[in-house]
């Protein structure tokens, strides 16, 4: 007797369908926390700078070439010290793309073990699956990815860090106004470390996804789509939202996050669906739920064209 399929599991909550919400937050108070070391840093660099009232209510530093130069050496040595601790092996920002990885593969695997047979047949467990070499594999090309983002975050801080500071030592500012100018300049470094954490730790969870359904159409022959779910919130950019429901190829959605700024802050995430020959859906009320859910929402949306929370991957 064939064993009957059961239909895609979609997101309990529509406005986090990568169900990664917690963890982006996580991720984004160690941020927090380590933009504020640097900005200590930086701060405790200018006091290292001899300075004296002059006329005018200006200020004249003392800049002597080889002091600056230790100063903004130690300075450099610090942030990356902050910044890239564990270094490229052991990163101290790889426990959250690794928790959205596994996250992500976890979705992939309860969801095509419910729809088929030969899945949950052929995949030993989800343990099995996350110490495989393959998927071991997908991993240390993740790290190298996000690593090498992680050393230009470093320096980009370094750079506009130590631009502030000298601007404020040679225009003659009082020390108090140049540590003001860091503080601000901190607040824009941790804007930024934010916009890496929502986009890299929803990106390890999609792309875990898209790799599973890829090595579960070449191990078991399933022909597999991608249902995009926005994450239909009021910040949803109006592309996002517009391919919730639809269905694509994986090649179809890894191109489309490929280009522009679609993986950037997006929250959108995609869910495997088996296809029949003609590339219908065998569950089409997936489908009909789906576009219900964004009719439900559509109204309630004030959509933001700069920055989506979709699910599917950025949003």
């Amino acid at each position: 007797m064939t064993k009957k399929t059961k239909p895609p599991i979609l997101p309990r909550n529509f406005q986090d369908p990568t169900g990664a919400d917690a963890l982006e937050r996580r991720a984004m108070k160690d941020f927090s926390r380590r933009i504020k070391r640097v900005g200590k840093v930086y701060k405790a660099a200018l006091e290292k700078i001899p300075s004296s009232l002059s006329v005018n209510a200006k200020y004249t530093y003392q800049l002597d070439p080889a002091l600056l130069s230790l100063i903004f050496s130690d300075a450099s040595y610090l942030v990356d010290l902050i910044l890239l601790e564990g270094n490229e092996y052991d990163l101290w920002f790889y426990q959250y793309i690794n928790l959205a990885a596994e996250k992500g593969t976890g979705q992939s695997f309860a969801n095509l073990s419910q729809q088929s047979p030969a899945y949950s047949a052929g995949r030993e467990s989800l343990a099995a699956l996350l110490a495989s070499e393959p998927y071991q594999h997908r991993m240390a090309l993740v790290h190298a990815r996000v690593f090498e983002e992680m050393k230009g975050l470093s320096a980009n801080v370094k750079r506009d860090m130590a631009r502030v500071l000298t601007d404020g030592v040679g225009r003659g500012l009082n020390p108090r106004e140049v540590a003001r100018n860091l503080t601000e300049q901190v607040g824009i470094e941790r804007r930024r470390a934010n916009r890496i954490a929502r986009t890299e730790v929803t990106t390890a969870l999609r792309r875990a996804r898209w790799d599973e359904a890829e090595s579960s159409m070449k191990d078991f022959g399933l022909n597999i789509r991608l249902l995009h779910l926005s994450a239909l919130s009021p910040t949803t950019r109006m592309h996002h939202a517009l391919r919730h429901a639809h269905i694509y190829t994986v090649t179809q959605v890894r191109e489309w996050y490929a280009v522009d700024a679609n993986s950037i802050n997006c929250k959108c995430s995609q869910a495997e669906v088996l296809v029949d020959s003609d590339g219908k859906p065998i569950h089409p009320n997936v489908i009909e739920m789906a576009k219900k859910e964004f009719e439900s929402h559509w109204k309630k949306m004030k959509v933001n064209h700069s920055t989506c929370y979709c699910t599917g991957q950025a949003a």
